[in-house]
């Protein structure tokens, strides 16, 4: 008769062959044998001339769809697109204003004041209108914010049908989860009380240069829309006549002309006072709007899951293939090249899909490789790809790459969306092997969570994860924070984010192997994913939509 141990010893022994049937490689020799060089021909190609800028719709983003639809071919990657192909047709409506016929300004018995486009004020195009012509009361409205969890409507007591309120971005800084609040739940706060134009404004001196010109960098394109009827009340669409982003200084001086301080209203805020209020003024706003549909496309891939009981369970990996095309001409150059933003987080899925292919790594739950377009106009690749959802199952999570680690070595990385819920084990599992400092800046989180592609997940109710490097520098004479600032001011949307900038292979190399540890570790080892009950992103992406 065999003993006890005798059976134990059979069974671990058949445990440990089955494990190793399942991964018969080592995660840690597999992360370190990722080749650099093969990004580093990927970010040259995309970041090229040749591509001009990779604009939406343009021939330089269909080449760049073309190479990473080729390389996921010969990376062994399925096609995840529309009729069995690597891409996703993503319809699109392109708008423009006729500037000859801008004419904005505010007015009541004190006078008028107008604002110039560019300068004072800029609009964002509703996509179903070809004119506009509006004469509105105007009310401020704060922060604009209405949350009955928190008890704050900061429309209580006013009307606002048929008017334009005034709301700053952001909110209070006690409000801590809202300190870069979800501008879209602005406008659909202002749609719900009747309103018919809204104008917001960045509240902070700090940065307001910076802001203004991106801002109306971004409004002054062509405004590019999804056009898809199916999709529509899934998409940003809005019934606002105005829909405008005003420079703090011309919001400033209507407050002047309604005899009132606008610092001083802010200030009473942030200590709990309401200040919302009718202002004894109109906007008299008129333009006109040019209108033609465009094409573009996702670029998308999968490897299915190999666990039954997992393959229905969708992990999402993405990054934005697009960047602004051709500009302004700056010191002899108007091609936009966009290597970190983003370049970068591109070419950093062409690499991870060729290491799971080498390495024979076959996920347990399924892997979708995204190149999404259209970020830089709104986030659309992105949201259309996550509404339309062509496939059954369950998205369960997302991971997006955009502006790849740094630009120079860190010690620290700061994970946006890390306490919301388990994808943190995927960040301190990755994390810990590369020996980095996780860094849960919440005020960094508030800041960028709604500016790139995992929004469009977000506020489906899936967890996200978007990694940024931090800014404690490697090197100690290094002002992290001052050289982003300075990389923001100087290369952000120019033509000087291409290839010829200072930056550094180490923290990109180190950046590319923890994205891939994450997305490993997510696929294969993480048991549940699932929203942390305290968060506020589950509160009101979740349960608020249930």
């Amino acid at each position: 008769m065999k003993s006890l141990s005798y059976y134990f010893a059979i069974f671990f022994i058949s445990l440990s062959a089955i494990v190793n049937a399942q991964e018969s490689f080592n995660i840690d020799e597999v992360t370190n044998n990722i080749y650099y060089k093969e990004f580093s021909k990927h970010l040259e190609y995309l970041a090229s001339d040749e591509l001009k800028g990779r604009d939406t719709g343009s021939e330089g983003y269909a080449k760049a769809a073309e190479y990473i639809a080729q390389q996921f071919k010969n990376s062994g990657l399925e096609p995840f697109g529309d009729d069995n192909t690597y891409f996703q047709r993503v319809p699109m409506l392109k708008q423009f204003i006729d500037e000859s016929s801008i004419s904005f300004y505010m007015e009541n018995n004190s006078g008028k004041k107008f604002a110039n486009y560019g300068e004072d004020i800029s609009f964002l195009i509703n996509p179903d209108l070809t004119k506009v012509d509006q004469n509105q009361q105007m009310v401020f409205v704060g922060y604009g914010i209405i949350d009955s969890s928190m008890n704050i409507n900061d429309y209580e007591g006013l009307d606002v049908k048929g008017k334009t309120v005034i709301a700053a971005l952001g909110a209070p800084k006690k409000f801590k989860d809202y300190n870069s609040f979800d501008p879209i739940e602005k406008v659909q706060a202002a749609i719900s009380q009747g309103a018919e134009g809204l104008i917001l404004f960045y509240p902070k001196g700090f940065f307001q240069k910076i802001v203004y010109g991106q801002m109306h960098k971004f409004l002054d394109q062509p405004t590019i829309t999804l056009n898809d009827t199916i999709l529509k009340e899934r998409m940003f669409e809005f019934d606002l006549k105005i829909a405008a982003f005003a420079h703090k200084d011309y919001i400033n001086e209507v407050f002047k002309l309604n005899h009132l301080n606008l610092s001083k209203d802010l200030k009473k805020i942030s200590k709990g006072e309401k200040r919302s209020k009718e202002l004894k003024s109109n906007v008299i706003c008129k333009y006109e709007i040019k209108t033609q549909n465009m094409d573009c496309k996702n670029v998308v891939a999968i490897i299915p899951g190999e666990d039954k009981n997992l393959i229905d369970e969708y992990f999402i990996v993405g990054a934005h293939l697009d960047h602004v095309g051709v500009g302004t001409e700056v010191k002899g150059d108007s091609i936009y090249n966009g290597m970190w933003d983003n370049a970068t987080g591109s070419a950093t899925l062409l690499s991870m899909a060729k290491t799971y292919r080498d390495a024979g790594i076959k996920p347990k739950r399924s892997l979708v490789f995204v190149c999404y377009t259209g970020e830089e106009k709104g986030l659309l690749g992105s949201t259309y790809f996550a509404n339309k959802k062509d496939f059954d199952g369950n998205m369960v999570a997302n991971l997006n790459i955009d502006m790849l680690g740094g630009l120079f070595p860190t010690k620290d990385i700061i994970p946006m969306g890390y306490s919301h819920s388990t994808l943190s084990e995927a960040v301190d599992y990755s994390a810990k092997k590369l020996n980095f400092i996780v860094d849960d800046n919440k005020e960094e989180e508030n800041e960028y969570l709604f500016r790139s592609d995992q929004a469009s997940f977000l506020q489906l109710g899936v967890p996200v994860i978007n990694v940024a490097n931090g800014y404690t520098a490697v090197d100690p004479k290094l002002d992290g924070f001052k050289e982003i600032e300075k990389w923001m001011k100087k290369k952000y949307h120019s033509p000087f984010d291409d290839l010829n900038q200072d930056y550094s292979q180490e923290a990109f190399y180190k950046a590319i192997k923890l994205s891939f540890l994450i997305t490993y570790y997510s696929t294969n080892v993480l048991e549940e994913i699932k929203w942390n009950e305290d968060s506020w992103i589950f509160n009101r992406y979740v349960l608020q939509n249930e």
